[in-house]
C-alpha cells in the first residue's frame, strides 16, 4: 500500500475544508476507510462489524485495490 495515497487525500479533505469549512469530503474520507479496512486485511464480513452502514457491496470491496 502506497504511502502517498493516503497523503494526496488527506492533502484533497484539507483544501476542500479551508476553501470552505462545511465542505462534504464524505467520498474523500470513505476512500481513507476503504483503503485502511484493506491495508489491515480485513474481509467483507469483518468491515459489516465495523462499520454496519459500510457504503460498498461485497464486490465493489473485493475490487478496491491500493495503486
Amino acid at each position: 500500500m502506497n504511502q502517498q495515497q493516503f497523503i494526496e487525500l488527506v492533502d484533497q479533505i484539507l483544501a476542500a475544508r479551508q476553501s470552505n469549512p462545511h465542505a462534504d469530503t464524505t467520498a474523500l474520507e470513505n476512500r481513507i476507510d476503504e483503503l485502511v479496512f484493506k491495508l489491515y486485511g480485513l474481509t467483507y464480513e469483518e468491515v459489516k462489524v465495523i462499520a454496519p452502514d459500510f457504503w460498498l457491496g461485497e464486490e465493489e470491496y473485493e475490487q478496491v485495490r491500493a495503486y
